[in-house]
């Protein structure tokens, strides 16, 4: 058995409790830290992370629907029945990584989205410019 020390691919909040299951496999568990998702009108408030209990092996990742008081600091037998239950993380729960041609083309669809918005004001401006020159515009 390994006694290099699993690192975490998580932002562990807690210590990370190192167990090992029945067929061998190494994990640690911790409570991870992760970003909510927040209206906009709550963008200006400090709000805590989010908390789940997850787990890391050397070959996958786990997250547990559920944050049992006292985890990850609980029994072996219990660690181990929350691993079994919990669902792998998955390319559903993690966003993606981007390679260097679709950042470019999405930072290119928004530079044109935001060329397409600047010619429209500046379309109305000038329009108004005239409007106004032309004495069909008055302020009331």
């Amino acid at each position: 058995m390994a006694t290099d020390p699993l690192i975490p691919r998580g932002n562990p909040l807690t210590e990370l409790m190192d167990f090992t299951t029945a067929e061998g496999d190494r994990w640690v568990a911790y409570i991870e830290g992760y970003d909510l998702v927040r209206p906009r009108r709550l963008l200006a408030q400090t709000v805590l992370p989010g908390r789940r209990l997850r787990f890391d092996s050397a070959t996958e990742s786990r997250i547990t629907p559920t944050r049992p008081a006292g985890a990850p600091f609980l029994p072996e037998r219990r660690l181990l029945s929350l691993l079994a239950a919990a669902p792998v993380l998955g390319a559903e729960s993690v966003p993606a990584a981007r390679t260097r041609r679709q950042r470019l083309e999405a930072a290119s669809a928004a530079w044109r989205r935001c060329v397409g918005r600047a010619r429209r004001v500046a379309d109305a401006i000038h329009s108004l410019e005239h409007a106004v020159l032309e004495g069909r515009w008055a302020r009331s």
